[in-house]
Parts: C-alpha cells; structure tokens; sequence
C-alpha cells in the first residue's frame, strides 16, 4: 500500500515539475535519450575486433559479413551464425603412415600455417573446414610421397614442401583458405631401416678414416725416407740412443740393432780415443764400445 502511494506521487510531483521548470523538462530528454541509446547498443550493436568476422543472416539466409568494428544486428530479423577469426593459425597434422615408390614405410609430421580469406565460404561450403585441411593434408601427402622414392624425399625435402603445398592450396582455395606456409618437420622411417641407415654411414665414415690414415702414414714415411737421407752418421747414432731410451722403458730386453750401427759406433770409438788419451783417462774408447757392444748384444 505505502509503495503504491508513493509511486503516485512521484508521477505527480514529475509531471508538476516537467510543466512548472524548463530545465526539468531537457533533463527529462537528455535522461530518455541515453536510456534509448543504452537500449539500442545493448540489443542492436555486435562489436567485432580487427581479426573477427561475423557471418550474418537475414530471414535465415545468408546477408553480409560484420566486422571488423561495430554492426547492427536486427532482433527477429537478422543473426550471427557464426564467428570467425581471420588470422594465420597453425595446424600441427602426423600422418602415421606414408608407403614411398620403392614401398618404404614412413610417419610424416607435418606443420601447416593457413587463414581465412574468404569467410562466406569457409562457413557456407564446408561444415568444419579446420577438419577438412586436416584431412585433405594427410591425403595429399599420401599422393605426393607414393611417386617419390627414398632417396628423392630425403635429399629434396624443399621440393616436397612445395608439392603438397600446391596440391592442397588449389583444393582449399574453393573454401576460402589459403595456406602461406607448409613444412614437413620430420620423415620417420621403421627402426631397422633407420638402423641399416645409420650401420651404412658409419662403415662409410670408417672407411673414409682408415683411407685419411693411410694417406697420413705414407707421407709421413715419405718425409722421414727424405730427412734420413741427410743426416750425418752422428745424427743417426743421437737417434739410435734415444731410441734405446724409449725401448728400455718396455718388458722386453732382447733389442735388434742394424748392423750400421755398430759401424758407426766403432767410428766414434776411432775419434773418442784421443779425447780420453787427452785427458788422462786410462781407459781406451774402444773398450768402452766393446763393453756396450757386450752389454747391449749380452
């Protein structure tokens, strides 16, 4: 009862202000017109940001495209369908099973970046078009890889992006999507394909070692034959010794001398002779050559 009166009341000192004040009475349409404008945003405007695409029907067909920006929509008259993003988007598609021209068996991960050019036709053509890229990807690759054998595929992987990009972009073309960019990231083959693959490199590299090897020896013996050739009797008699150095150093004591070199030993025995004479020492060179003559061959 008391909310009754004051509603009427309220009514009353309304209209008695609306007729008595003038500014009362623009209040009045300035408060009428946000109301209207409030009411016509909330029921009438779709606001769709810069990637964004409305497909819009009218009496349950298809009108025109909203967006990007602020649309009227018509209650009762017209909806939005369906809204649709219109950037670049990626799609990552593993085909689990490729055969190739020589009947090799692969699984292929592919990434394919695509968009939407045409939104009418990626809704109006096509129930699901990110399934249907999916599913057209896959096939085409299947296409594509059956006339190529494994060597063309593994050395010109380039030229295979390029095959199936073109193969599935005329397809897609009459949805509305284009595609930008394609990869083939990987070409997986069966374990023991990849294994008798990775056995074959190895040998392969092995080989090339032991042919570097070979090659190294040669001419290091080359080189050493060439500064043998120069060196002087002495020189030759230094390396003999170091040598006898390195070979003491080992389990074995039965050393093989060529006969050169006890030649050359009995040389310096002739020329160490006077030195010790010289100096005073009552032992002969020779008999120090003959004691490591006995020593060595003992």
């Amino acid at each position: 009862m008391l909310g009754e009166i004051l509603l009427v009341f309220g009514i009353f000192v309304f209209i008695w202000a609306y007729n008595v004040f003038t500014w009362f009475r623009w209040f009045t349409y300035l408060l009428g017109l946000i109301f209207f404008i409030a009411l016509f945003y909330k029921f009438f405007v779709r606001k769709y940001d810069e990637y964004e695409r409305a497909i819009i029907f009218r009496f349950g067909r298809f009108n025109r495209i909203g967006g990007p920006g602020w649309s009227v929509v018509i209650p009762f008259f017209e909806k939005e369908f369906q809204k649709i993003d219109v950037r670049t988007r990626m799609l990552d598609v593993i085909v689990p099973l490729v055969f190739t021209k020589d009947d090799l068996r692969l699984k292929v991960n592919s990434l394919v970046y695509y968009r939407v050019v045409d939104p009418q036709k990626a809704v109006l053509q096509i129930e699901n078009y990110q399934k249907a890229i999916q599913n057209l990807l896959i096939s085409q690759v299947r296409n594509v890889m059956a006339n190529l054998d494994m060597r063309d595929l593994f050395s010109k992987l380039n030229h295979l992006n390029d095959l199936v990009k073109d193969a599935v972009r005329r397809e897609l073309w009459r949805w509305g999507i284009d595609i930008p960019t394609l990869q083939i990231r990987s070409l997986t083959p069966p374990e023991e394909i990849a294994v008798a693959m990775q056995q074959k490199e190895i040998a392969a590299q092995q080989l090339q070692a032991q042919r570097l090897l070979a090659e190294a020896k040669r001419v290091m013996v080359e080189v050493v034959g060439e500064a043998a050739g120069k060196l002087e009797d002495k020189a030759l008699m230094y390396f003999y010794i170091k040598a006898l150095e390195e070979l003491g150093r080992g389990s074995s004591t039965k050393i093989l001398f060529p006969t050169r070199f006890f030649d050359v030993l009995g040389d310096i025995g002739k020329n160490m002779g006077g030195a010790l004479a010289g100096a005073g020492i009552g032992v002969s060179a020779n008999e120090i050559i003959s004691g490591l003559k006995d020593k060595i061959t003992g």
